[in-house]
This record gives structure tokens, C-alpha cells and sequence, in this order.
């Protein structure tokens, strides 16, 4: 039996951000804590998360990447 791994990757996007002077900070925070639940209950653990939009010097949105493991027989 050989252990392997699949990988999911999402973008985190907050709902109705206005970038300029925003700290969206806490928002962000609350949205990778909400997913990284609700994907570790089916089995996937956070991996990575990676800013992959900035708008005015802010980060708008995050590429988080989740692994877990498969049982190939």
C-alpha cells in the first residue's frame, strides 16, 4: 500500500472591499479560518496560503492550497 497526496487550490476573494486605506486584514483571517474548517473536516490540511492580487498596495486576494492523503492500492 502506497501513500500519496492530492492537492486543491482556492481563491479567497472578500465580498465588497473598497482597498483604499481598508485593512481587510481581520476579514481575510476570517474567511482562511472558515474554509481551512470546513476543508479539514473532509480530510485536507492548509498547505499554503499566497497572496496572488494586490490592488493599491493591499492584498485582495489568496491562493490557499490544501493537501491530503490517498490510499492507492
Amino acid at each position: 500500500m502506497t501513500m500519496n497526496y492530492e492537492y486543491k487550490s482556492i481563491s479567497l476573494t472578500p465580498d465588497g472591499i473598497r482597498v483604499k486605506g481598508d485593512d481587510i486584514t481581520e476579514k481575510l483571517a476570517a474567511m482562511i479560518n472558515e474554509v481551512s474548517n470546513s476543508n479539514g473536516k473532509k480530510g485536507w490540511r492548509l498547505i499554503s496560503v499566497i497572496p496572488s492580487l494586490k490592488s493599491e498596495g493591499a492584498v485582495v486576494r489568496l491562493l490557499v492550497t490544501f493537501e491530503r492523503e490517498v490510499t492507492v492500492t
